[in-house]
């Protein structure tokens, strides 16, 4: 193994306490199956770091932990296991999608907290400092490293009453309840890099929400149970991340007309990819759909429900088998066959581990290198010269470590163990609009899937070499958004163009600008056919990130004229403070004027619900447990409900050390609508 990579162990079989296995074993148990309901509990992130400089921004690569379990508190003070299996989780891979965590099995009842233990004992964090992805030294808020400090983490979430968790007594999909467990990776604690090597001060944020991540794609990873060509769904075990042994309940998914199935090298659609599912092994094909949920209520109790959808799905070889190992990383330089990756997260199935490479790594091509792309039916013929520098992939191989100490995966496919096949991923582009013309434009490109474009030696990529200041974008039929002129921000999501087939260096599949890139919703559609909403995987609302003094208190009054119309931040004393969107960094110092910042009018039901959380997050022991009540976070639909809790507990004892909202910035007004606050004490 190579030495500087940092390795768990995945193949533990681990008890699950509360989490059904086909929704029909469940903890507790009586002999009436109306005494259960159940939950689907997702996991999922929001990006970013908050760095004690502003101008030095400094954002994670790699956030790897273990969240141990979660448990629920009924209003009667029961406690309730949900799920208990031990799942390591890169934090910074759950950004745009929320993974399906398990379906549990829950005692009928109101519950009123969750409770997420997170174990730091063997955590991986390492943070982007000028474009070089750097291993962090983890410490803790009273300034201690290592191991035997950084431990386990409990954090308690109590709801809001008028929104508690109420489980109903069914075991049927058509009533179960819904837990999204959000990890805000801006709101837990700050990154340092004044010294020789990056510091990260770890103080984990998460909420849970009683409603699904209707913004993001959800990832449902499992083995295959069975199908029903007839109804064009299939069932799997839900197996979660990259847990390889372990199975959390089981979900049926149903196709639509417009799925992509991805399935050992070759693309399907619709009701022909449940065909090929169904000629697979059950039990051994492992699969992942992306997939959104249509939510629905059950008339006959009120209770929640919905209907996943995949948008596409990887399954067979093409996911994963048992004679290859994989990786996933940006391919930053391209000689012959032989590609360079960075930021690499390293699969080995032989040696189950898990990990992020922090140096570079190589994947060989051949002719035989099966190659596909994850969502894009329409896109045939690929082959290794499809893959460019600029794209991000996935690839499986042979693994081995070159004399030089690199990684290297052989994906020649050259043999029946060696079913070398890379997958092109959807990767986003950011920078300024230099021009627009017929079917194309041209831009000024700052960075590819948050790396600086100063990281990709684009060598190879066109008869002559495309530069960063003058690149060149296919946008077929879509269309820029309306307003954005020369100068202006965009992002753009899609493919690289094939090995030496530029100009146009790239082809997109959504283009979007500084407004919309942040706005939720839209209907249903493929990804890349709409702008920012379900199924693109293009979201980048906007944050504020506000860090005050940890190390002298915090401040008791960042906010000015509080009320439930809102508030502007002070800022004045501050360590930072940034609007981010996406790469895009705006201090707060270089506006006229601090952001007004107000309460959005979304209702709760919709996409985005609002959700305003204040507290201490966590108290770090070595048994998983909270010992006082000020160790929690209260979570509020109602922003008047935030501001009387924030006003009763912010003192001069308690001040508020960080700040994160998410939401929508509007340059022109300079006004942040909010559809989440987190208030860090």
């Amino acid at each position: 193994m190579h030495s500087s990579l940092k390795v768990f162990g995945r193949k533990f079989l681990t008890i699950v306490v509360c989490a059904s296995a086909i929704m029909t074993v469940g903890c507790h148990r009586q002999s009436n199956d109306s005494f259960y309901g159940i939950a689907w509990v997702t996991l999922t992130s929001e990006p970013g770091a908050t760095t004690v400089s502003a101008t030095t921004p400094a954002d994670f690569v790699s956030y790897v932990v273990t969240v141990d379990s979660i448990t629920l508190t009924r209003t009667d003070g029961v406690e309730v296991t949900a799920l208990a299996t031990p799942e390591v989780v890169d934090f910074t891979q759950e950004q745009s999608i929320a993974e399906l965590w398990g379906s549990a099995t829950i005692p009928n009842g109101t519950y009123q907290s969750a409770t997420i233990t997170l174990d730091y004992t063997s955590a991986a964090i390492s943070v982007l400092v000028n474009g070089v992805p750097t291993a962090a030294t983890i410490q803790n808020t009273a300034g201690a490293t290592g191991n035997t400090n950084v431990t386990t983490y409990s954090e308690t979430v109590t709801w809001d009453a008028a929104n508690a968790l109420v489980v109903s007594p069914t075991y049927a999909s058509t009533s179960a309840e819904r837990l999204s467990i959000n990890f805000d990776l801006a709101a837990s604690g700050y990154v340092d890099t004044s010294g020789a090597t990056p510091v990260v001060v770890v103080n984990p944020f998460l909420t849970v929400g009683q409603s699904p991540s209707d913004t993001k794609l959800i990832r449902v990873r499992g083995p295959l149970i069975n199908t029903n060509t007839a109804l064009g769904t299939y069932t799997v075990y839900i197996r979660p991340f990259y847990d390889e042994v372990n199975n959390l309940g089981s979900l049926s998914l149903f196709s639509t007309p417009n799925t992509v199935f991805t399935i050992n090298g070759v693309a399907y659609t619709g009701t022909a990819g449940v065909t090929q599912l169904s000629q697979l092994s059950a039990g051994s094909t492992v699969t992942a759909a992306y997939t959104t949920l249509t939510p629905s209520v059950d008339p006959a109790n009120n209770a929640p429900a919905g209907t996943f959808y995949p948008v596409y799905v990887v399954g067979g070889s093409t996911l994963e088998d048992v004679y290859t190992e994989g990786i996933t990383g940006e391919v930053i330089a391209r000689s012959g066959n032989t590609l360079t990756l960075l930021g690499s997260t390293l699969i080995l199935n032989t040696a189950d581990t898990f990990a992020f490479e922090t140096a570079k790594t190589q994947v060989l091509l051949g002719a035989g290198t099966l190659v596909t792309a994850d969502g894009v039916a329409s896109l045939t013929g690929l082959s290794s010269d499809s893959i460019a520098v600029g794209q991000r992939i996935t690839a499986r191989g042979l693994y081995s470590v070159l004399a030089s100490g690199e990684i290297q995966i052989d994906a020649t496919g050259t043999s029946a163990t060696n079913t070398g096949s890379v997958r092109l991923l959807q990767t986003q582009l950011w920078g300024s609009l230099n021009s627009l013309g017929a079917g194309t434009l041209a831009m000024n490109l700052a960075s590819i899937d948050d790396y600086p474009a100063s990281d990709f030696n684009f060598a190879g990529n066109g008869s002559a070499t495309p530069t960063a200041a003058a690149f060149t974008v296919a946008t077929q039929s879509l269309t820029v958004p309306s307003g954005t002129a020369a100068g202006d921000p965009i992002w753009i999501n899609g493919l690289a163009a094939p090995f030496g087939g530029a100009p146009p260096d790239y082809t997109a599949y959504a283009i979007n600008s500084e407004s919309s890139v942040q706005l939720a919703g839209g209907a249903l559609t493929a990804p890349g056919t709409q702008f920012c909403g379900a199924g693109s995987e293009v979201c980048q609302p906007a944050s504020i990130r506000v860090l005050y003094h940890y190390g002298t208190g915090g401040k008791t009054a960042p906010f000015v004229d509080l009320s439930s119309a809102g508030f502007t931040i002070d800022a004045s004393d501050s360590d930072s403070a940034v609007i981010r969107i996406g790469p895009e960094t705006i201090a707060l110092s270089s506006l006229p004027a601090s952001p007004v910042v107000i309460p959005t009018t979304l209702p709760v039901t919709t996409t985005f619900a609002p959700q305003y959380s204040i507290g201490n997050p966590v108290t770090s022991t070595i048994t998983p447990s909270v010992t006082t009540s000020s160790t929690s976070i209260a979570t509020f639909s109602n922003f008047a409900d935030f501001v009387t809790q924030f006003n009763a507990t912010v003192t001069p004892s308690n001040a508020v050390k960080q700040f994160d909202a998410r939401g929508f910035y509007n340059r022109a007004t300079n006004q942040f609508t909010a559809t989440s606050m987190n208030v860090v004490l």
